[in-house]
């Protein structure tokens, strides 16, 4: 069996189940449901994330769900995040804050991400985030975030990589993941290859770049993507024991 068979292999195992999908669109219509009990009809809610993205894998995912207010609204973004905690404080929810979402966690580590913005305008692509850690907001695009993994064509990549994330409990947030896979694909002639374009990205990894690497928002270039730099040494050197292995079933799972 070849590496791309194997990884194949390894895909199928990780497709979510028709069940989970459902019980994911269920507990967004029911917190849609709540939120607009609030806010009405005014805000627009998609999904993001790796739903968004389809990049979930089995082994490991939650659920990001974002809310963008129209740019005729007159409160702040961090009034808009405040109230929409209060919101889903009020109907039951467990709400911890996070930098730009709001988490909603559940058993067994499964939680669900709500991320409240104020859309630029009325095509809704811009939104003006809070940042609840810093006090001050970012401008930027889930939708440009969708579609730079969506048209890039890495998303079976980047599940492959969640699956090595996973393996060497590396605490490496998804967005940086994905745009990493992109910058060491660039210019690949091909992605068929699953083994081929694995083995680049570990080679990338492995290298002197990921520790100087500058990543940028691909909808705001004004916006760095975090990689700490002991998380990026972390990274090398699991990127280098992995190439130093002789099967896949050690590398990836």
């Amino acid at each position: 069996m070849t590496g791309h068979e194997y990884l194949q292999k390894v895909l199928k195992g990780q497709e979510m189940r028709p069940e989970t999908i459902e019980m994911l669109q269920n507990l967004r219509n029911e917190i849609e449901g709540k939120l607009r009990s609030t806010f009405g009809s005014a805000p627009r809610f998609y999904y993001g994330g790796s739903y968004g993205k389809n990049t979930m894998i089995r082994e490991s995912f939650d659920l990001d769900i974002v809310i963008y207010f129209p740019n005729s609204e007159a409160r702040t973004c961090k009034a808009l995040y405040t109230r929409v905690e209060e919101s889903l404080v009020n109907t039951g929810f467990i709400v911890k804050r996070k930098n730009v979402a709001l988490r909603l966690p559940y058993e067994g580590g499964f939680y669900i991400d709500i991320v409240p913005g104020k859309a630029q305008d009325s095509s809704y692509l811009y939104a003006t985030l809070y940042l609840s850690e810093v006090d001050s907001t970012r401008q930027t695009s889930i939708k440009k975030h969708i579609d730079s993994v969506r048209k890039s064509n890495i998303r079976e990549i980047v599940k492959l990589m969640k699956l090595w994330r996973l393996r060497n409990s590396l605490e490496w947030s998804s967005f940086a993941l994905e745009q990493t896979v992109i910058r060491a694909l660039v210019g690949s002639r091909t992605l068929a290859d699953f083994g081929d374009s694995v083995w680049k990205v570990l080679g990338f990894m492995a290298s002197q770049q990921m520790l100087t690497v500058r990543l940028d928002d691909p909808a705001n270039t004004n916006n760095i993507i975090d990689i700490p730099l002991p998380l990026r040494v972390s990274i090398r050197a699991f990127a280098t024991q992995s190439l130093a292995k002789s099967n896949w079933q050690e590398i990836i799972w």
